[in-house]
C-alpha cells in the first residue's frame, strides 16, 4: 500500500530489537515513510512495543520472578500485576495476549485482574506496614475497597494482622458497610419524622382544642429535654443554652 510500503524493508532486523521503524530505515530515504506510519506505536510478533514500552515477555518474567517468592511476595506481585495491565491495555489486545495457555503463566487471567485491584487500590503499603497484612491474595481483594484511611486504622488497631482470615475479613468488612448505611438510615429516618410532623403541625393545629395544644407541648418539649440529653447539651431556654 502507498505510504507503508518501506516498513516492509524493516523487517531484516532482529525480532527483539525495539528500534524505532524511522531509526531502522535511516538516512536514505527519509522522506518515504509517511508521517502517519512513523508516528505509531506498534507491536511485532514477539510482543515488543516500539517506543521503549516493556513488552509482554518483559512482564512475563517479571511476574514469574515475583510469583516465584510465595505468599511473602502477595504485595509485591499485586503492584508488579496494576503496572502491567496498566501499561499493556494501553496498546489493544497486550494484556490478554499475555495470558494466552502457551505463555504457561503461574495464574489466571482474573486471579491476575484480582490482584492488579489490590495493587492498584494497596500500593501505597510500605515494606513495614506490609508485615502487618494476611497473605492471601483473596484476603487482601476483600479488604481492598476500603478506602486508605480506614485501612491504616484497622492495621494500627489490630483488627487487620497476618493471621486474618477470609471469613473475618469480609465480616468486618461487611461490618463496616453496615454501620455507614445505619448511620445514613437513622439520619434519613429523623429528617421523615420532622417533615411529617411539621406538615401535621402545619395542617391540624388550628383545629386543636385547648386540652390538645397543652398535651401537645408538654410532649414536645420532653422530645426536647431528651434531644438535649442524648447530645449532652442542657435544654434550651427562651432561645439560650443553659451550658
Amino acid at each position: 500500500m502507498p505510504g507503508c510500503g518501506p516498513m516492509l524493508h524493516t523487517t531484516t532486523a532482529s525480532a527483539t530489537d525495539g528500534v524505532d521503524l524511522q531509526e531502522q530505515k535511516g538516512s536514505s530515504d527519509k522522506n518515504s515513510i509517511k508521517p502517519l506510519c512513523s508516528s505509531m506505536r506498534v507491536a511485532i510478533p514477539n510482543g515488543k512495543l516500539f517506543g521503549g514500552a516493556d513488552s509482554v515477555a518483559e512482564w512475563m518474567g517479571k511476574i514469574k520472578k515475583v510469583w516465584a517468592l510465595g505468599a511473602s511476595g502477595t504485595l509485591d506481585l499485586a503492584r508488579v500485576l496494576s503496572s502491567a495491565k496498566n501499561q499493556l491495555r494501553r496498546h489493544y489486545g497486550q494484556w490478554s495476549r499475555l495470558w494466552k495457555s502457551e505463555h504457561k503463566m503461574p495464574l489466571s487471567k482474573s486471579t491476575a485482574d484480582r490482584l492488579a485491584t489490590v495493587g492498584d487500590r494497596m500500593g501505597w503499603i510500605d515494606s513495614a506496614t506490609s508485615l502487618n497484612l494476611p497473605r492471601g491474595w483473596n484476603i487482601l481483594f476483600c479488604l481492598a475497597p476500603l478506602d486508605r484511611q480506614t485501612l491504616e486504622q484497622l492495621i494500627e488497631k489490630g483488627f487487620i494482622h497476618p493471621k486474618l482470615t477470609l471469613r473475618e475479613a469480609k465480616e468486618l468488612v461487611a461490618r463496616l458497610r453496615g454501620k455507614r448505611t445505619e448511620a445514613r438510615t437513622r439520619k434519613a429516618n429523623v429528617r421523615r419524622w420532622l417533615r411529617r410532623s411539621a406538615e401535621f403541625l402545619r395542617n391540624t393545629v388550628s383545629y386543636w382544642d385547648p386540652d390538645e395544644r397543652e398535651l401537645a407541648t408538654e410532649q414536645l418539649t420532653r422530645f426536647i429535654e431528651q434531644i438535649a440529653a442524648a447530645g449532652g447539651m442542657a435544654p434550651m431556654r427562651n432561645g439560650n443554652s443553659l451550658n
